[in-house]
């Protein structure tokens, strides 16, 4: 996962560094590759390419993706920045490859920032506890 930066940096000729703020809206983006059977890539190309669904990769989608914590994959909202290219066919393994973007990450843990950040070590049972089963978003 890449993240935008949401400030910018000046270095002036002399003093410190200044540091921004100019937005809070931080896209992700992913570079994704999916390796299908013949019958999924099969579906794959027809669910990027019918108005029914992506609609020649037009369209925004839902799918699980590992925001790399302990919570797994996690559904979000994405839109294809090029179409997907099918990088390689070897017999019955189809590999496609594409870069994906999020306008915002969804996260079920930001609910929790400060717990997370203040909790001392050892603390990770809870945690999982906590944000799993205890205080769940609807």
């Amino acid at each position: 996962m890449t993240q935008d930066t949401g400030w910018l940096t000046s270095q002036p000729a002399v003093g410190p560094v200044i540091i921004t703020p100019v937005t809070t809206d931080i896209k992700a983006t992913w570079t994704l590759q999916w390796i299908f059977t013949l019958a999924q890539a099969e579906r794959f190309k027809s669910w990027l390419r019918s108005p029914n669904y992506l609609d020649k990769g037009r369209n925004w989608f839902v799918m699980p993706i590992d925001l790399g914590d302990m919570q797994g994959v996690q559904p979000q909202t994405l839109h294809f920045i090029d179409m997907p290219v099918q990088t390689s066919k070897n017999g019955s393994s189809v590999t496609w490859t594409a870069t994906v973007v999020a306008n915002e990450v969804d996260d079920i843990t930001e609910d929790y920032d400060d717990w997370i950040v203040d909790a001392q070590p050892g603390y990770g049972y809870l945690l999982d506890l906590l944000v799993t089963d205890i205080l769940p978003r609807p």
